[in-house]
């Protein structure tokens, strides 16, 4: 893989995720950003500095996606909210690469129809497709994999997750996705259309992993339970009354051999005091390996963010994970690529002196 290589890169959806990405593809030499695509009248034809907050970059957005399939472009950067098979179909038979942070981590355990589907279109447009994240995408598969080098016995691993989302700026997903600021009976028996979604990504990251170190899974739980705000709450995305939902709490585990042996965690808050209190901390991710021996590998931001905003080193790891991989996902071979068949990703232009 060449390293001196400009990838041209299309950004499609511009939302938290994608203004950050276009921040990085515009200061990352490695990366020439050629173009955006976008679903509101309000954003067609703005310059993608304007949406991303930053100096004009003289590329446009716009909602004419035939349009911007035509562009010469090594790779697009695909993060809306909900991903939709069928677009991503015809990028990547537009010969154009993607790679997400909305799923598709190991998309062989989703349906046989839309494997079948994404590998035909990668097959068609000699391209690659790969899914990744901060969690999932990161943290429970590919550093769990990693750290999993050191034992010599694993009996179980938990992955845990601290969100912090008082300061997150999306209505659309915390609110219309999640479910923040519900009535907690209604949250629990109706979730939000994203708690599904998540239920989908995150059965694919715990089976990756769990593939990854050969573990015959006999069942798969999940469970899902919601914390109440004991105030009334303002936050950057809305308002949650007191009383309706501004805690969520997150578990999927897999069970081997009678017991859970992955265990996945993520707490999701709106505020430091809900009730219940699951021992909400800040921002941070932690690996817990029980075993010979047991050990605990924990990582965090180590300054407060834009604003006081600590959730957003969570968005910026999300979406680096992603643009990073674009090199090594370029120069892979026509298909579905996760983290057990990709070289370790080789991260291009970081360091700018």
């Amino acid at each position: 893989m060449a390293t001196n290589a400009t990838y041209r890169v299309i950004q499609w959806a511009t939302g938290g995720i994608g203004q950050i990405s276009i921040r990085h593809l515009a200061d990352n030499p490695a990366f020439a950003l050629v173009g955006a695509y976008v679903t509101s009248d309000e954003k067609d034809g703005k310059d993608l500095g304007e949406l991303a907050d930053i100096a004009p970059l003289g590329a446009r957005a716009t909602r004419d996606a035939d349009a911007l399939l035509t562009l010469d472009a090594d790779c697009v950067n695909y993060a809306p909210l909900y991903a939709d098979v069928d677009e991503m179909c015809r990028i990547l038979r537009s010969g154009k690469n993607l790679v997400t942070p909305v799923g598709f981590c190991y998309p062989k355990v989703l349906d046989p129809s839309v494997v079948a589907r994404l590998e035909a279109a990668c097959q068609d447009g000699g391209t690659s497709l790969h899914g990744t994240g901060i969690h999932p995408g990161f943290t429970g598969d590919l550093l769990a994999l990693t750290y999993a080098r050191l034992a010599s016995r694993i009996d179980q691993i938990v992955v845990q997750e601290v969100a912090d989302l008082r300061n997150h700026p999306s209505p659309k997903m915390n609110f219309e996705g999640l479910g923040f600021g519900r009535d907690p009976d209604d949250a629990k028996a109706d979730p939000s259309p994203l708690i599904t979604t998540m239920d989908r990504i995150f059965f694919e990251s715990i089976s990756l992993l769990a593939d990854g170190l050969g573990i015959e899974v006999e069942r798969f739980d999940t469970d899902f339970d919601v914390a109440v705000a004991l105030r009334d709450l303002k936050v950057r995305s809305g308002e949650i009354p007191k009383g309706g939902v501004a805690g969520m709490r997150f578990e999927w585990q897999a069970w081997s051999g009678g017991k859970p042996v992955i265990v996945f965690r993520s707490f999701w808050k709106m505020d430091d005091d809900v009730d219940p209190d699951w021992g909400y901390d800040k921002s941070k991710y932690a690996l817990i390996f029980h075993g010979l021996p047991s050990f605990k590998v924990n990582f965090e931001p180590t300054d407060p963010g834009p604003n006081g905003d600590i959730g957003y080193w969570g968005r910026m790891w999300t979406a680096m994970a992603a643009v990073n991989a674009i090199p090594s996902v370029c120069a892979a071979a026509p298909g579905i690529r996760t983290h057990l068949d990709l070289a370790p990703v080789r991260p291009l232009g970081l360091f700018r002196p």
